[in-house]
């Protein structure tokens, strides 16, 4: 057993379903690894007592329970986790999913082949709240599509489909992130940050079902409700990013490109008009959608806004994407 390198499974836990989180915890207990240390942050801590709880279902592990009496939002939550790791590898966990027996084994095992690796996502199943499979495929494309480092670069700035829950890699790359920033989620800038010390990997084997309910932090659009709520929570946060993107990677120069986009949509809230309709318009493919949609929000009204906000939630969740 101690040959084995060590794990940290990082879970961040905020006023959690019981019976999702039961088939969580009883998920990670059946890990046939040996080597593994669960670390829980309760972000609510005022609301739910974990200790209580986790302490029927986790009897195979030792874990320990951390919190500093308040709510701190999912990515300051990971960040605390990240930082309390220790071992060789950190896997992040959400508090809702059911893990496949072998998870962990299997993703070490793949780190351990791969030293390049510097973070690796395993492929998984999509439930519903009912356990019913919804979607037998996560990733969006073929293996030798999804692992090229051109098509990761591309991606991972304007759209992030990973999921923290399929992530696991090295302690010190994870700690070498931080401080994580504010404005996305933790995964998102996890895989970002990875490119710049090796490998992010793709995993064949399905290892995890992941579960999508209308509760879930990483839902499309999470806290927008008005068009004001849109600029501030949505396009504020992404020219932020980007602005912390120039100080902390070494490739930010590739998208260059996503900050002029980003910079036109600003213009074009701050002083819609024929000259910034079209000057958005020469950025439309790095995003067909978002910009299309964004062209389209001064001339919604916002009773239609939030409707179809409503479609767009709908349409996105059936394939288990933010």
């Amino acid at each position: 057993m101690n040959k084995l390198p060590k794990v940290t499974i990082a879970m961040a836990v905020y006023k959690p379903k019981l019976e999702f989180f039961r088939q969580q915890l009883e998920s990670v207990n059946e890990q046939d690894y040996g080597n593994i240390h669960l670390l829980i942050w309760n972000d609510s801590p005022r609301e739910f007592c974990c200790e209580k709880f986790v302490s029927q279902y986790i009897t195979k592990i030792p874990y320990r329970i951390l919190d500093n009496g308040k709510n701190n939002g999912v990515t300051r939550a990971f960040a605390h986790l990240t930082e309390a790791a220790e071992g060789k590898y950190i896997a992040y966990c959400d508090q809702d999913d059911i893990w496949m027996p072998n998870k962990i084994s299997v993703t070490v095992n793949f780190l351990e082949v791969h030293p390049e690796c510097s973070c690796c996502h395993c492929e998984c199943q999509l439930i519903d709240d009912h356990n019913h499979v919804v979607r037998e495929h996560y990733y969006p494309a073929p293996l030798e599509v999804i692992n090229d480092i051109k098509y990761q670069k591309n991606t991972f700035l304007v759209k992030s489909w990973n999921i923290g829950c399929a992530m696991t890699m090295p302690i010190p790359i994870a700690k070498a992130a931080l401080p994580f920033p504010y404005m996305v989620f933790h995964d998102q800038w996890l895989e970002m940050f990875a490119l710049t010390k090796g490998n992010f990997y793709y995993m064949q084997e399905s290892l995890l079902q992941h579960r999508i309910h209308g509760t879930n932090n990483s839902q499309t659009l999470h806290g927008v409700e008005t068009k004001a709520d849109y600029y501030r929570l949505k396009l504020d946060k992404e020219r932020n990013f980007f602005a912390f993107l120039k100080k902390r990677l070494t490739y930010w120069k590739e998208y260059q490109k996503v900050g002029m986009w980003i910079k036109a949509r600003v213009s074009y809230v701050q002083n819609p008009g024929i000259g910034t309709f079209f000057h958005m318009c020469r950025f439309i493919r790095i995003r067909p959608g978002v910009t299309i949609f964004e062209l389209m929000m001064p001339l919604i009204p916002e009773w239609m806004f939030s409707r179809t906000l409503n479609i767009i939630r709908q349409e996105v969740r059936k394939f288990g994407i933010r």
